[in-house]
């Protein structure tokens, strides 16, 4: 059983288990994120508690499929452009590219089942049916809705993670193997019932997954260069109306709301790596394109609940007490 708690988003991004991902911070109604997590006969079980909205991108690691239920009513949860509704379940197939994006704060757990044990594990009667043209190209699917399942999921998920940081060495009891096995069970059913969500009828001869991969093959051609929105459009060959319908599709905010993330977090990461002897805000700032510099600090205060100098001192400070 691993409990943590953090109070710098970066280091709960990075904790996450089984994915290889880039998170931006869209709000910070509570400066706190917290995971839990359970090693469970080679599942990775996981119980996600979010003091904010985010939009994650990123890479499941091949090996496994990732089932993800939203736990919070009332908060719209968006996987890969398509909403997750209340009682269903997003799935993530081994080596797809992912977006998962919220606008406030929240929970999720998730399951992370070995391909093998989805195969042959004994007692999972319905085989999850993979179309041949998902497992050329991997991709996020949305199950039907599904309550009873979905608070079953839950259930199973909660009682692991509760008895697990009570008992140790519950990871290796017959009761986690029951636990499993039940997991597995719901899995199952969970991915009998799932499909790929196509909205995108009517649309131009460029497809909304094109714009997106275009703009971000753009920006990471141009790392910590400041980006116009003009220069997504440009990349993606299509107008910026029709690249605004695309981001706020896929992920929530239009393109001058995601550039705006990127930089404050681009600022932000690098303030974290500086020594504030060496370095100064002001030289970073103007590094990542920035030169209202007032009006920047604010938002950045707003979303990190510190100042860029405070960030870059309290770097220093971490640098100092790990030495």
């Amino acid at each position: 059983m691993r409990s943590h708690s953090f109070s710098d988003f970066d280091d709960f991004a990075e904790s996450i288990r089984g994915v290889v991902s880039k998170m931006l911070l869209r709000n910070a109604e509570q400066q706190s994120w917290r995971l839990r997590s359970v090693d469970l006969s080679g599942m990775d079980v996981q119980f996600a508690q979010l003091g904010s909205g985010n939009i994650a991108q990123g890479e499941l690691k091949a090996d496994g499929t990732l089932v993800y239920l939203p736990l919070t009513p009332g908060v719209e949860y968006s996987a890969n452009g398509n909403v997750v509704e209340k009682g269903s379940f997003a799935i993530l197939d081994p080596g797809c590219e992912f977006c998962v994006s919220t606008q406030v704060r929240h929970d999720w757990c998730a399951v992370t089942f070995p391909t093998h044990l989805l195969r042959t594990e004994a007692g999972v009667e319905n085989e999850p049916d993979v179309s041949s043209a998902n497992a050329q190209r991997p991709t996020v699917r949305t199950s039907a809705v599904n309550k009873q399942a979905a608070n079953r999921f839950r259930e199973i998920v909660s009682q692991i993670i509760a008895v697990a940081s009570k008992m140790d060495g519950f990871e290796s009891s017959p009761a986690a193997l029951a636990a499993s096995s039940e997991l597995l069970k719901v899995a199952s059913t969970v991915l009998m019932r799932s499909s790929v969500v196509d909205r995108q009828a009517g649309r131009p001869k460029v497809s909304r997954d094109q714009i997106i991969a275009r703009s971000m093959t753009h920006l990471e051609q141009h790392g910590g260069s400041a980006i116009l929105v003009g220069d997504l459009a440009g990349a993606a060959d299509v107008s910026e109306r029709t690249l605004r319908n695309a981001f706020g599709e896929y992920f929530g905010v239009s393109p001058v709301r995601y550039l705006l993330f990127r930089q404050l977090h681009q600022v932000h990461r690098r303030l974290r790596e500086l020594d504030a002897d060496e370095a100064s805000v002001t030289e970073v700032l103007v590094q990542h394109g920035v030169w209202e510099f007032g009006r920047f600090a604010s938002r950045y205060g707003r979303l990190f609940g510190e100042l860029p100098s405070e960030t870059l001192h309290r770097s220093r400070r971490l640098v100092h007490s790990v030495g």
